[in-house]
């Protein structure tokens, strides 16, 4: 069953991957005041989650108000019917209502993320509409994952859907900043119990080019997940929301499975015919596009392509993040 399933039909794996929703995506409810009339109050941004990927959004929404329904319980903003798109950001979102936090980290306890839990623990404390259900330190739901395979590869599918990166290439990997270093640790520990990543510990990533460009970047780190780790994962909870993802963690599933050595001269001329080929037939193709048809990595498509471009045979040209390749 698929994690997405479950979380519909078990309230406490719904709380259990809500809770790495809200650490690794939803907008943290910070203090913020405000002054009306001359007086200062305490405020609380909002429990929001917002991304561009339509898909992830609708399905937790979805489930979410699957929940809501069942309990009775007002989990997500009223005037959310379904989730908003914002014109300028062209971002999919919707609000959780504090309630839903309240319940989620009542039952997971604690989360294993220090700024999370104090933020949610705040948040909580200053709760005015709603009952406020007491919150123990000494539980924490997420011993569950280093018991239950099944529940682990569920949170790295979600994990997948969210914070991950790589997952195109076929070498996921899940790169935080340092406010989240704990949750990754946590998150490491896991992939470890269960022999899915060849790390022993988290990997520092330069920030450099984000800091010439201005970003005000803080210390990142990540770990990676194994092909085989990435397999069993995926065969365990998947499939993902996002289906262009979903479609990637396929091909490099299927593709580590089926792997042939044909020796290095062969399959390159093999590989270099199968994009010329499929050029001539279609205009404007990314190199994700190109690796489904030839059946290799990104990594070989990319060299390919290089060649040709040296060779005068191919140009590419930048659309938003990506680029797309056509002959000349």
């Amino acid at each position: 069953m698929s994690i997405y399933e479950l979380m519909k039909k078990d309230w406490k794996t719904y709380c259990l991957m809500s809770s790495i929703i809200y650490i690794e995506e939803v907008k943290k409810p910070t203090e913020h005041p405000q002054i009306k009339e001359g007086r200062k109050y305490v405020c609380y941004h909002t429990t929001r989650l917002k991304m561009k990927d339509e898909e992830v959004v609708r399905k937790i929404f979805d489930i979410t108000k699957k929940w809501e329904t069942t309990k009775r319980i007002r989990l997500i903003g009223k005037k959310f019917i379904t989730p908003i798109k914002e014109n300028n950001s062209n971002q999919d979102k919707f609000i959780f209502s504090p309630n839903w936090l309240n319940l989620i980290i009542s039952e997971c306890g604690k989360i294993p993320n220090k700024y999370s839990f104090e933020t949610a623990i705040e948040r909580i404390n200053h709760l005015k509409q709603y009952k406020k259900i007491p919150i123990s330190k000494n539980k924490n739901l997420f011993n569950l994952l280093l018991k239950d395979k099944r529940l682990a590869a569920g949170a790295f599918i979600v994990s997948m859907d969210l914070e991950f990166r790589g997952i195109q290439s076929g070498n996921p990997s899940l790169c935080m900043s340092e406010r989240y270093k704990d949750f990754l640790e946590f998150m490491l520990k896991l992939a470890q119990k269960w022999n899915w990543t060849k790390n022993k510990e988290l990997s520092k990533v330069s920030v450099d080019y984000s800091i010439k460009l201005g970003i005000n970047a803080s210390p990142q780190y990540e770990f990676r997940i194994n092909i085989k780790g990435l397999q069993e994962i995926y065969k365990l909870a998947g499939p993902l929301a996002n289906s262009h993802k979903n479609k990637c963690i396929e091909f490099h599933v299927h593709r580590s499975k089926k792997y042939i050595n044909l020796g290095g001269g062969l399959r390159k001329n093999m590989t270099k015919e199968k994009i010329i080929n499929e050029l001539k037939k279609n205009k404007n193709l990314t190199t994700t596009e190109m690796q489904f048809i030839a059946g290799v990595r990104i990594d070989v498509i990319l060299d390919h392509l290089h060649k040709l471009e040296k060779e005068g045979k191919v140009n590419k040209e930048r659309r938003g993040k990506r680029y797309v390749w056509n002959l000349k």
